[in-house]
């Protein structure tokens, strides 16, 4: 008579299955969160684009003139202008994960490395000089970088 063998596997073989389990775990992980981190970067080049493009239609429409708003404020002058001729809501600028998702827009003088501490508010919308060059520009209310190094706001 043949003796049967019991079907199953060792302890060995499970504990062999379970750390290459635990391997491949600790490799893919780190690559999922990277992949969140650059669709959400994509999402916010995006609805920034979008928001350009709003402006350049805008600019347009009105014979050569962008919105004017008032240094610093909480302003609501891209939202009356744009919705909802041209869109339906401001999009959420959410760049790095220092800052939760906002749609605000201050009013700001032109941007430099030094003089804005409005960090993580939304998006900053040079509209208060019409003489100065970069009257009428949109940026990324953030100092941090993306996955490639940048600084949000020089996009």
């Amino acid at each position: 008579m043949k003796r049967r063998m019991p079907a199953g596997f060792t302890l060995i073989e499970l504990m062999i299955v379970v750390s290459i389990i635990g391997i491949l775990a600790g490799v893919a992980i780190p690559k999922f969160a990277q992949l969140l981190r650059k669709s959400q970067e994509g999402s916010t080049k995006g609805n920034l684009g979008a928001l350009r493009s709003i402006l350049s239609i805008y600019y347009a429409d009105n014979e050569g003139l962008f919105p004017s708003c008032i240094f610093a404020t909480n302003s609501a002058v891209l939202t009356d202008s744009f919705v909802p001729k041209y869109t339906t809501s401001i999009p959420n600028s959410n760049p790095s994960a220092y800052h939760a998702p906002a749609s605000g827009v201050l009013c700001h003088t032109p941007i430099d490395a030094t003089g804005c501490t409005h960090e993580g508010y939304g998006w900053i919308y040079v509209g208060t000089n019409s003489a100065d060059r970069r009257h009428g520009n949109l940026f990324i209310s953030c100092y941090h970088t993306d996955t490639k190094a940048s600084q949000w706001r020089t996009y």
